[in-house]
């Protein structure tokens, strides 16, 4: 016969054995900081600044052409962050984004577009296409960044974009593309930067100095442990500055700008952009060239 004593022992080590059993089942379910992560978030975070971009790109169609911008046509736009930027940076400033990838624009629609405010979403046209198509209306700067023409890897394909993007400007427009190099920039190596967080890593998986063929990764791991690896991966053609600025000239852009950073005294870019006849390489560098139309 069990005593009432013996009945609330057994009744106590029941519960006990249960609390830690369901411990242990919300332990495991417990999710990731890389499970509860978006990386297209994390990737807006890491590579892009939208409102750097915007400024710089009006500063340099100002500079060029005299007048303000007022569209923007931003090629190969992934989740379109930069085009709403545009279109929120001043009134009357519209974009076009256009891009082949559905899941990363449903993505930009969702968590950029219609979180604007109605008048800034007005101004911003997303387009599911291929950029040689050239949909779309012509607008004052057409923009390639992040090095995304790179999916481009004979010089027939990369003429071929150039071409479509210059018709895709009004008379008096400008392309704007960014360019990387440096002798340390195409070894494979990892590269890691911490931020706010997570932290960021830079992957060149290796290099063909036959092909010129790239393939990189983008990874991001948190402090729990957890990772998301290879979230982004490129496989791209490296072109120089000497390459880019031959084919948009045989594009048929009239004149091709390979600008330069300023630096301060202490060697950290200062916003500044200027046009020189040579520089000296760089461990890495980064820069921009403005095609005028």
């Amino acid at each position: 016969m069990t005593t009432k004593t013996q009945a609330q022992t057994q009744a106590k080590s029941r519960r006990k054995t249960r609390a830690a059993l369901e411990s242990r089942a919300t332990r495991r379910k417990r999710a990731t900081a890389a499970e509860l992560a978006d990386r297209h978030d994390l990737y807006e975070r890491s590579v892009q600044d939208p409102e750097n971009d915007v400024a710089t790109m009006a500063r340099l169609f100002k500079r060029y052409r005299g007048r303000d911008p007022l569209s923007m046509r931003e090629d190969f736009c992934g989740t379109a962050t930069l085009s709403v930027e545009w279109a929120a940076s001043r009134e009357g400033r519209w974009a076009v984004g256009v891009d082949l990838d559905v899941p990363t624009l449903a993505w930009g629609l969702s968590h950029r577009i219609e979180p604007a405010p109605p008048e800034v979403r007005a101004r911003v046209q997303l387009i599911e296409g291929n950029v040689l198509d050239g949909l779309g209306p012509a607008t004052d700067i057409g923009c390639a960044l992040n090095f995304s023409y790179s999916v481009f890897k004979t010089r027939a394909e990369l003429r071929r974009y150039f071409a479509k993007a210059r018709e895709t400007l009004t008379d008096d427009g400008l392309f704007i593309i960014d360019a990387w190099g440096g002798w340390e920039s195409l070894k494979p190596d990892h590269d890691k930067r911490k931020l706010d967080g997570f932290v960021y890593e830079w992957e060149i998986e290796r290099f063909d100095p036959l092909t010129n063929d790239v393939v990189c990764h983008i990874h991001f791991s948190f402090a729990d442990g957890s990772r998301i690896d290879r979230a982004f991966t490129y496989r791209w053609r490296y072109w120089s500055v000497m390459e880019l600025r031959e084919l948009l000239a045989e594009a048929g852009f009239s004149r091709v700008h390979a600008l330069w950073e300023r630096t301060d005294e202490d060697g950290e870019g200062t916003g500044a952009w200027f046009e020189p006849r040579h520089v000296d390489d760089q461990e890495l560098w980064w820069t921009y060239l403005v095609a005028e139309r």
